[in-house]
């Protein structure tokens, strides 16, 4: 029984070490810098390339038959930037990633590679800091920015996260 307490000890006393070794660490910048929000590179997109998009969809639902006046939207209601632990540690070139995509490449990587009509972002909740929250509302209300004023923006962008 003395034995089983003093290895239990010993491990309890281990693992605070090595959290505590981390912990240390991290502060004190030796595991690297934390994720940031980036920076948004683009640019609205055209209106004559929406207007191209639009055309497109409606002469390809005509071609099956679909006259309506409704129109499908494209979008993705989850996207996980860096700021999201799994995302981060899947995005090291180690593990085959390119490398960490913050908010920013999440915009322009939605508005010009997806070309979606509107996109959420989810990081885990559990890793959003209140540093992270603000660098999020502020880069998703520049996203919105860029993606023009009135009704007809290139892009919707809308904020969230994951609670697990």
């Amino acid at each position: 029984m003395k034995n089983g307490l003093k290895i239990l000890a010993g491990v309890v006393v281990l693992l605070a070490v090595v959290v505590g070794g981390y912990i240390g660490a991290f502060h004190a910048g030796y595991l690297g810098k934390p994720p940031q929000a980036g920076i948004i590179e683009g640019k609205r997109i055209p209106a004559p390339v929406i207007a191209n998009r639009t055309a497109l969809n409606i002469k390809a639902a005509t071609a099956r038959g679909v006259e309506s006046d409704k129109q499908i939207l494209f979008g993705d209601l989850h996207v996980h930037t860096t700021f999201s632990t799994d995302a981060f540690i899947w995005s090291l070139p180690m593990n085959g990633g390119t490398g960490p995509h913050p908010i920013a490449d999440a915009c322009d990587f939605a508005r010009y590679c997806s070309a979606l009509d509107f996109w959420a972002i989810t990081d885990h909740a559990e890793s959003i800091t209140p540093r992270r929250w603000r660098e999020t509302k502020q880069s998703m209300r520049t996203c919105q920015a860029v993606s023009g004023e009135g009704e007809d923006p290139d892009l919707i962008s809308f904020t969230g996260f994951e609670w697990t």
